[in-house]
């Protein structure tokens, strides 16, 4: 009868502990989902309400380069962003949630800006979910896309992109129309 030695004795045991932490690994990274893992796409439309002036501004600039006059055009301006989201381009339309974050004038020719915020949602399908948005792009091209970083609540470990459309600008109200089509996949 074959006997094993205790060198290899302890190898087998080592290679065991070995592959079972290999797998314990492995399966931490994979989230925990009460769906069975099923990844779901989620397409939707929506429109954001931006004043960027006026007694109900939206969007303004918060800093800039001292002297210098902080415009949306001007290198290095700071803008925060706190716009409606409806489910149609009417103001009247049923509110899906609000814009929430910034953009920084990141080209110094002043046509490229640095965004960065949350698509917080209130609408009864999606109360208290979020998406992270973000992205460098061209604000002045009528279509612009960004990236979804990740997401919240029904949108948790959301990835994805989105479109920003410019359907109707009025320097006169200081108000501009957004069409923003989202494209994301989700647990």
């Amino acid at each position: 009868m074959a006997t094993m030695s205790n060198s290899s004795r302890r190898f087998q045991l080592d290679l065991a502990t070995f592959m079972a932490m290999v797998m314990l690994f492995l399966f931490s990274l994979v989230p925990a989902m009460a769906d069975g893992g099923v990844i779901k796409q989620t397409n939707m439309t929506v429109y954001f309400h931006d004043y960027s002036a006026g007694p109900n501004a939206t969007s303004l600039p918060m800093v800039g380069f001292p002297g210098k006059l902080w415009s949306y055009t001007d290198f290095g301006t700071f803008v925060m962003t706190d716009d409606l989201v409806t489910e149609g381009p009417e103001l009247t339309s049923a509110v899906v949630g609000r814009g929430q974050g910034i953009s920084i004038t990141a080209g110094l020719d002043g046509i490229n800006a640095y965004v960065s915020f949350s698509l917080v949602f209130t609408n009864k399908a999606y109360n208290g979910s979020t998406l992270q948005v973000q992205g460098n792009g061209n604000r002045f091209l009528p279509v612009r896309e960004y990236s979804v970083l990740s997401g919240t609540g029904k949108f948790r470990y959301a990835t994805g992109y989105l479109t920003f459309e410019t359907l109707s600008s009025d320097p006169s109200t200081f108000y501009t129309l957004f069409r923003v089509n989202v494209t994301v996949r989700h647990h």
